[in-house]
């Protein structure tokens, strides 16, 4: 069960990998790292388990509250920047900055 569950986190692990480096708009890199972010808690979650070491997992546990706390700074500066440039994707930021 256990390496079931670590390919699942290699396999996410992977799509953030992709997504990161194929991303051409801000969300799909952003939700890209978090991705990446995830699965790494999920192998350092699933590898204390499997190792018998379930009270550091308050660890991942502070881990996954600061990565939401993360995640809500991250939306928040993708909504005012898109609100100030009216841009979607960081190759685009160029061009609206000349326009303001």
């Amino acid at each position: 069960m256990f390496e079931i569950e670590m390919l699942f986190a290699f396999a996410l692990f992977a799509l953030g990998i992709y997504g990161v480096s194929s991303g051409r708009d801000f969300l799909r890199i952003f939700f890209s790292l978090e991705m990446l972010l995830n699965a790494v808690i999920l192998m350092l979650a699933l590898s204390a388990r499997y190792l018998g070491l379930g009270q550091n997992l308050q660890l991942a546990y502070l881990i996954i509250v600061l990565a939401t706390l993360e995640a809500a700074a991250g939306l928040l500066i993708f909504t005012a920047s898109y609100r100030l440039t009216g841009a979607l994707r960081p190759d685009d930021l160029d061009e609206s900055e000349e326009s303001v």
